[in-house]
């Protein structure tokens, strides 16, 4: 492989539980990738807001609505593709390789497909030094990117920050769960408590253990502290199965969100 190849990123961490969801995230060569596919729009990350109508005709295309009524709701889902396609990195990196990933805005790349997260191109050098602080190993991934994305989307339509850092803290406490069993588990632990217990932090209490009213839900029921907003596209009334708005639910209500399931 020359130096200027693309290296798979999940080559570097193969005995990661989330695998799966790395085999489109790559270390260097945007450059070469980009001479290859003229299909795929390359973007850096901190650009994003030049790719707005791109995103939202293809959220339209795969949910409908209309960008100008719906385009906080419409962004609210984009994001949850790109989160699914960036987060699933860093987690591995500090999980599997007690690692920090540099993950700054400026110098990683997003390769779109009709305007979908297709692959994500991370710097050369973005594995750092081997660290046991949470602090250190996801201050990049959080600050300088994630911190980035969400105020480049909340920007681009009517909608807080707060949703775009919720969409993003269910992802993370679910990836933080695939490492229950693994021998990192205790690791992953001090990640969650760093991620989610402080009050300073945004994505702080992302997802709650809530005792719910009625006996259709489980107890304790994991809830989302923000919904996505999913429910305003006109036809979308199925919720997620954490979503807050079940807590205000009747028997009836949550019955019917069951069979819709």
């Amino acid at each position: 492989m020359s130096a200027a190849e693309p290296q798979a990123f999940a080559a570097l961490v193969e005995g990661s539980p989330l695998l799966p969801l790395l085999e489109r995230v790559w270390i260097g060569g945007a450059e070469t990738a980009r001479h290859r596919d003229d299909k795929l729009v390359y973007v850096r990350v901190d650009q994003l807001a030049a790719e707005r109508d791109r995103m939202l005709d293809a959220m339209v295309r795969r949910y409908g609505g209309e960008p100008s009524l719906h385009g906080r709701a419409l962004l609210s889902q984009w994001s949850k593709f790109y989160f699914r396609l960036a987060a699933p990195a860093a987690i591995a990196a500090a999980l599997t390789l007690g690692r920090p990933l540099g993950m700054a805005a400026e110098r990683c790349s997003v390769a779109l497909c009709d305007g979908m997260p297709d692959a994500l191109y991370l710097p050369r050098d973005a594995l750092d030094a081997p660290t046991t602080d949470p602090a250190r190993r996801y201050r990049s991934f959080v600050y300088e990117h994630l911190q980035i994305v969400v105020e480049i989307l909340s920007a681009l339509v009517p909608m807080a920050p707060r949703v775009l850092w919720s969409n993003a803290g269910n992802l993370l406490d679910a990836l933080l769960d695939a490492y229950r069993s693994d021998e990192a588990s205790e690791q992953a632990a001090l990640d969650a408590q760093w991620m989610f217990a402080s009050e300073r932090h945004p994505l702080h209490g992302s997802v709650r253990a809530m005792t719910p009213r009625s006996a259709l839900l489980p107890t304790p029921f994991r809830a989302r502290r923000v919904c996505c907003l999913r429910y305003e596209i006109p036809g979308e009334r199925q919720l997620c199965g954490s979503c807050p708005l079940l807590l205000t639910m009747n028997d009836e209500q949550i019955a019917e969100q069951a069979a819709a399931d």
